[in-house]
C-alpha cells in the first residue's frame, strides 16, 4: 500500500490519505508485518469507517 514500490499505486494511496486528512479523516497506516496488516491485505488492503451512509452499489453510475 503506502510502500508500494508501484509508484502510480503509492501515489494513489498518498491521494487518498491526504484527502482523508483535508476532509478532518484520521488514517491509520497498518504495518503489513502485523497480524492486522496482513489480514487486511487479505480482503483489499483499505478500510474505513464511515460516519455517514453510502448509496447501494447498484444504485451507482458508473
Amino acid at each position: 500500500g503506502y510502500r508500494n514500490a508501484d509508484i502510480p499505486k503509492r501515489k494513489k494511496y498518498v491521494n487518498l490519505v491526504n484527502s482523508v486528512k483535508d476532509s478532518g479523516g484520521s488514517v491509520h497506516v497498518f504495518s503489513s508485518m502485523h497480524a492486522s496488516g496482513e489480514q487486511l491485505e487479505q480482503i483489499s488492503g483499505i478500510a474505513a469507517i464511515l460516519r455517514f451512509p453510502l448509496p447501494d452499489l447498484e444504485d451507482i453510475e458508473m
